[in-house]
């Protein structure tokens, strides 16, 4: 699945929300931390924070933790290719 040539969304950034989900779940959901996450991936990526935030929280749903979400086909490609990777194995994927 391709990603549209107007937006700056890529693999990288996908993974880089499913670090983001990961570390969510190791920290046990602290209030605001989301959205710290979501402020720093999206500036890294050029992508607006509201979006990386509903990606953070589409990962959620496919990781079963909230209600079923509107999870693109590239995020449930990238959850079913690197859900079972640790979070440095996918911060290696990220930083080649």
């Amino acid at each position: 699945m391709s990603y549209s040539y107007q937006s700056n969304w890529n693999d990288n950034a996908e993974i880089a929300c499913l670090i983001a989900l990961k570390l969510l779940i190791e920290e046990g959901f602290p209030r605001g931390r989301q959205s710290e996450f979501s402020q720093s991936i999206s500036a890294k990526y050029k992508l607006d924070q509201g979006s990386v935030s509903a990606k953070i929280s589409n990962f959620k749903s496919l990781a079963g933790i909230n209600n079923k979400s509107n999870a693109s086909e590239n995020s449930r490609r990238i959850y079913k290719q690197y859900s079972n990777y640790s979070v440095l194995e996918l911060r290696k994927l990220i930083e080649k």
